[in-house]
């Protein structure tokens, strides 16, 4: 019963963004125009006299920062973005006093974001393999894998967005810190070796790092899971961490939405 309600919001969310179609069509337009700024960029730094990062060209190291970037800004803005859209709409409080599961009521909605970053996540890789992206040696089983635990570990920082926003009742000032920090200290547009030693023990505490550098072995080198598995290992402590700790912080949001009533007051 409860798989058909989250198809059924899944739907709703579709209809809804394609019922503004400009907005729908220019999401997937600006996602080209970056890949086109990932190779001229790229162009800009072959005429230097550098070609290759991390063992692959650097278009294509962009290319998966970007992607990777992408999912990063959704895991952590989808939950929060589309609850607070919905709290301003007054449509949670209906869904709410049916019999559908809190914790679906209140994250469900930001399935259709999710999905739809997956879809611009695979176009991007597909336009930027037709323009010149080396995908020669990818090991795509392993890359598939690498994805899936980075985003259990990333969806826990949406998770907590959605608490605070619960809570609070303004947007989550998370998003802004953690896309900024990944950003830089991850490794998505420059390698973090170029960071100096004191500023890579940053980079060292987040698991963006870790899922970046894996990702990258097996897209641009077709390293395996043999030689990827201490990143797999780190990534999976993080999980384990994570994402027990922003499932009690939304019960303990739940439990304080109960207690207070507040969600009508935004």
């Amino acid at each position: 019963m409860n798989s058909y309600k989250l198809l059924a919001l899944i739907t709703h969310n579709f209809r809804l963004a394609w019922a503004y179609k400009l907005n729908f069509v220019t999401r997937y337009l600006g996602m080209i125009v970056s890949v086109l700024l990932f190779f001229f960029l790229d162009q800009l730094l072959r005429q230097s006299g550098t070609g290759k990062v991390e063992g692959g060209t650097y278009f294509t190291f962009l290319l998966i920062g970007g992607a990777f970037s992408r999912y990063l800004e959704l895991s952590s803005h989808a939950f929060s973005a589309n609850l607070r859209e919905e709290m301003l709409r007054g449509t949670i409080e209906p869904l709410l006093v049916t019999a559908t599961p809190t914790t679906l009521a209140l994250l469900g909605p930001s399935s259709w974001m999710l999905i739809e970053g997956t879809l611009l996540v695979i176009i991007q890789l597909v336009v930027g393999a037709v323009v010149g992206a080396d995908f020669s040696q990818a090991n795509w089983l392993t890359a598939l894998l690498i994805l899936g635990v980075s985003l259990t570990s990333l969806l826990s920082y949406g998770i907590f967005s959605a608490a605070f926003v619960i809570v609070f009742k303004r947007g989550d000032p998370i998003n802004w810190f953690v896309n900024s920090v990944a950003y830089v200290f991850s490794g998505v547009f420059f390698p973090i070796t170029l960071l100096p030693p004191w500023l890579r023990i940053i980079s060292y505490a987040l698991p963006f790092t870790y899922a970046l550098r894996a990702l990258r072995g097996a897209l641009m080198r077709g390293e395996g899971v043999r030689q990827l598995w201490p990143d797999l290992l780190v990534l999976a402590g993080f999980t384990a961490v994570l994402l027990p700790v922003s499932f009690w912080f939304m019960r303990y949001a739940i439990h304080y939405l109960k207690e207070t009533g507040e969600l009508t007051h935004y």
